[in-house]
């Protein structure tokens, strides 16, 4: 299993707690040297003397979290309670990601109101949902394969924003060109099917302008908070 760059940092687990101190151990590592680092937030854990402490990291232009558990001057990244079965990261990170979620929803629907790069499904009568997807994720490819049931209830954007390889900008691109010439919702989603297919490997490029326009679509949200596809947005919250 892959551990990031901060949890890394962590090659010794004894030293006073505070937060200057474990700012100052994370500033050691020389990767992490030049990085911004504050902590977000302490929550003391139930039943126990330990405390869940949200490190902030601002790096190259980034942003990512990590969580850490501290006892007096004991600190580490991971705290089980055997009675109540319950893995302490995955407790918090469900609350960071819920977070996070909330803050990118709110900005997300600001600019989403300008937005011009999506494909539009549905009665525009009915509730919208905005869907941030990506041809190649297996996950959005399980969210398409539901489309015509979430199209009986709502309308649906659909902003492509791929987190995988140029490939999945290129289908992206593709799908964007060959969507405006769709006669109905049908042809829409058959074209997105096409490209969401897995098994599909050839296919005519498109320009780099084209390609480009997808990437810029990417970056935009992605500096807005966007962490993980398929991320869904309902427009009347």
């Amino acid at each position: 299993m892959k551990k990031s760059l901060a949890l890394l940092t962590l090659a010794s687990s004894l030293f006073a707690a505070n937060n200057e101190e474990i700012i100052n151990f994370f500033k050691k590592n020389p990767n992490l040297s030049n990085a911004n680092i504050t902590i977000a937030s302490r929550e003391k854990i139930e039943d126990s003397n330990f405390e869940a402490v949200m490190v902030n990291f601002d790096f190259s232009g980034k942003n990512f979290q990590e969580i850490v558990f501290t006892d007096g001057n004991f600190i580490t990244t991971e705290l089980i309670d055997l009675k109540k079965e319950r893995f302490y990261s995955q407790v918090f990170q469900a609350k960071l990601m819920e977070k996070q979620q909330a803050e990118f929803s709110k900005k997300a629907l600001v600019e989403l109101q300008k937005e011009n790069m999506f494909i539009s499904l549905g009665d525009k009568n009915k509730p919208l949902l905005y869907v941030f997807s990506d041809p190649e994720c297996p996950y959005c490819r399980m969210h398409l394969e539901k489309i015509e049931d979430t199209l009986k209830t709502h309308q649906v954007k659909f902003i492509l924003t791929p987190i995988h390889d140029i490939s999945a900008f290129e289908k992206s691109a593709l799908i964007y060109k060959e969507s405006k010439n769709a006669k109905d919702d049908a042809q829409k989603i058959a074209i997105m099917k096409k490209y969401y297919d897995k098994n599909l490997k050839e296919y005519n490029k498109p320009s780099n302008a084209e390609v480009n326009e997808v990437k810029n679509t990417f970056e935009k949200y992605s500096k807005l908070g966007l962490r993980a596809v398929p991320t869904i947005i309902n427009a009347q919250k």
